[in-house]
């Protein structure tokens, strides 16, 4: 296989999101915890201090949007140019996050269904499909900062370092408010904190941290660090960035900084290191099956635990010598499935039809890209159990994807010469 790479194309940025990938999905694997009697289904890591600490340098979900900022404002930048709006940014990168989980979704209810009709209690089954829930979140979450691109672009660009500040302050705020007052306000910070590290993305985008001094960099992570320490001993803060993570807190903004600052210090040696050819042949598998990956591996606990049951497999108690000893076939076989569904899935994504040229009106793409991030919330919430919960998230998911599928009702302009299908102007 040729591996080409775009022209201008910053490989480092790849590096980080591919090397993050396998992280999350291997904690994922190991906090799903099934064990009891009677069986129930938990997070197997609670309470686990060596973990809790280990989640300083191992919590890397900030490297996601500080890197899918990097990402977006770039192809902000080249569809503005081409002449496309706000509207077809958005419905064009509502679809593609919010499509693949149209398909995820009734497989993990399968896989339910299979396991509820071979007698499993349906107790433990509920827990379960909460449990297997969880990773949606960052489908709804992404769908909502991506949404706000263009306008937080527009702001990056009069005053990047004042729009930071200004997010900064109202995660601060929020915090204040929740924590302090016992203010019901703390889901607000799913939006500043999120921002904040997407507008990171948009700085490293913009060679601002490139330009920075290595003292500087070195200044910023440690001082986000040890501020990150002050809030953990003196304000009342979890030291496990975990905890932290929901509803995110004034520690994982701080979090990003630091770990944007020590990516930029690292930038150098990361892009030597994509020029060697197997390192970039890795980067490009989990980049062509991301999202796949993050997605299916869900379904692939999901199927493991059936497997386990219907054999009659003994589940170790948690964090025993016993629990630990079968961790790596545990995570083998996931990665087994994981590895069938990056064969299989990408081909039924193949057989969406293309968006129509139709253009849509920039309100109407904000409010399915609304749906598609309630549709996921449902289930988020609620877990794929009881059934019509499931039910609910997935049609208002498949609404939103069809619905900007389909586009508007008005003829379609001529498109500029060489313009890509997701790229189309629409007015």
């Amino acid at each position: 296989m040729t591996l080409r790479v775009p022209a201008g194309r910053d490989l480092s940025v790849d590096f980080a999101r591919a090397m993050c990938l396998p992280v999350v999905v291997l904690l994922h694997a190991l906090q799903l915890g099934i064990g009891g009697d009677p069986l129930g289904a938990f997070n197997a890591l609670a309470g686990f201090r060596p973990l809790a600490w280990a989640t300083w340098p191992l919590m890397i979900m900030p490297v996601f949007f500080f890197c899918g900022g990097f990402a977006a404002l770039g192809q902000w930048r080249r569809m503005r140019r081409d002449g496309a709006t706000s509207s077809a940014y958005l419905r064009s990168r509502t679809r593609r996050l919010a499509q693949p989980v149209v398909l995820v979704m009734p497989a993990v209810g399968a896989v339910l269904a299979i396991m509820a009709l071979s007698g499993a209690d349906g107790t433990f089954l509920e827990q379960l499909a909460h449990r297997l829930a969880e990773p949606l979140w960052f489908i709804a979450v992404y769908i909502g900062v991506s949404a706000c691109v263009p306008a937080m672009a527009a702001l990056h660009e009069r005053a990047p370092l004042r729009t930071l500040t200004a997010l900064a302050a109202g995660a601060a705020m929020v915090d204040l408010l929740s924590r302090a007052g016992g203010l019901p306000v703390a889901a607000l910070n799913w939006g500043f904190v999120w921002l904040f590290a997407q507008q990171l993305g948009f700085l490293l985008r913009d060679g601002w941290f490139e330009r920075a001094s290595r003292w500087l960099l070195v200044g910023l992570a440690a001082a986000s660090y040890a501020a990150m320490g002050l809030l953990v001993a003196f304000a009342g803060y979890s030291y496990d960035m975990l905890t932290n993570l929901n509803p995110p807190t004034l520690c994982i903004l701080l979090l990003s900084l630091g770990q944007v600052s020590l990516f930029a210090l690292l930038q150098p040696a990361i892009r030597r290191a994509m020029a060697v050819r197997p390192v970039l042949a890795v980067v490009f598998v989990f980049g062509l099956f991301g999202m796949v990956i993050y997605l299916w591996h869900t379904v692939a606990m999901a199927a493991v635990v059936g497997i386990q049951l219907a054999l009659g497999l003994p589940f170790p108690p948690v964090l025993s010598p016993s629990w630990w000893a079968t961790r790596p076939v545990w995570i083998l076989a996931i990665a087994a499935f994981v590895a069938l569904a990056c064969l299989v899935v990408p081909r039924l994504e193949k057989r969406w039809p293309r968006a129509a040229r139709r253009p849509l009106p920039l309100v109407l793409a904000a409010f399915w890209s609304a749906v598609a991030m309630v549709g996921v919330g449902v289930v988020l919430l609620g877990g794929y159990l009881p059934a019509a919960n499931g039910l609910v998230g997935w049609v208002l998911v498949t609404v939103a994807v069809l619905a900007l599928l389909i586009g508007g009702i008005r003829a379609p302009r001529r498109a500029p010469a060489g313009e890509s299908d997701a790229e189309r102007v629409e007015a």
